[in-house]
């Protein structure tokens, strides 16, 4: 008589164990650590945390195109959640990196903590993929597009650790 394995269990296996490594990676290094993500566009800026290092959650979208007004939209998410780090996607050229280069000196001004830029790219468009996968909605996919690839970034630097 042979022990038959569930087709299901294989991937949740790997799961837990890859859950569990991260667990105990930031349990091991000091990690377990509040980071905010921030996914910029021209005119939408996504907004994503991970409260424990671990898993990063959507939180939301904010609409702005000058770089001093967004700032003053980011100050409520700072306070609110008082990241340790705050991780900001980057493509590899073009005029956002000069406007994330831009907001990260203007949000250290008044919110120093340690500022990280982390390529990206097309996580927006990841981001529509999964959300079409998920059955969302088209207008839920357009609200939610952005910060739903703030959370791609962060997970993406999440497991580069």
């Amino acid at each position: 008589m042979s022990l038959q394995v569930p087709p299901y269990a294989a991937s949740w296996s790997k799961v837990l164990l890859s859950t569990t490594n991260a667990l105990l990676r930031n349990v091991l290094y000091n990690t377990l650590m509040s980071i905010l993500c921030l996914d910029l566009g021209t005119a939408h800026t996504g907004i994503a945390i991970s409260q424990e290092g671990i898993l990063a959650t959507p939180i939301a979208t904010v609409y702005e195109k000058d770089v001093n007004q967004l700032v003053s939209k980011l100050l409520p998410y700072l306070s609110k959640h008082n990241p340790d780090k705050i991780i900001i996607g980057v493509p590899e050229y073009g005029p956002i990196v000069k406007f994330a280069t831009d907001l990260s000196e203007k949000i250290y001004a008044i919110f120093p903590k340690e500022i990280t830029f982390f390529r990206e790219d097309l996580s927006s468009h990841t981001a529509r993929n999964v959300m079409k996968a998920q059955g969302k909605t088209l207008v839920r996919r357009k609200k939610e597009e952005h910060q739903t690839a703030a959370a791609l970034i962060l997970q993406d630097y999440l497991d580069s650790l």
